[in-house]
């Protein structure tokens, strides 16, 4: 009885053991993930921080290029929010 008993604990010793080893490589690649992220969001913040600059200054100075074409507006309109999205996105990533 006490044998048995025994064996029972020490499989759940062993189940436990592996469970955390497990636990440990998901913390870890969870870690790797974080800090790539936090890589990207600082990349795609200096990019919104340049692209910023670089209107608020033709914005300033009157130099701004005004596109004829219509298509061009969409096109940059549409990046901008692709970006805007992609940062939001790290941002919630980085939340948790």
């Amino acid at each position: 009885m006490n044998e048995l008993l025994i064996e029972r604990i020490q499989a759940k010793i062993v189940t436990l053991g592996e469970a955390k080893l497990s636990l440990q490589q998901q913390v870890h690649r969870l870690r790797e993930e974080n800090e790539a992220m936090h890589r990207i969001n600082k990349e795609l913040q200096q990019q919104v921080d340049e692209l910023s600059n670089r209107v608020n200054s033709g914005l300033n100075t009157g130099s701004m290029p005004t596109p004829q074409d219509e298509n061009f507006r969409g096109v940059t309109r549409h990046r901008i929010n692709e970006l805007v999205k992609e940062i939001d996105e790290c941002i919630t990533l980085l939340n948790k």
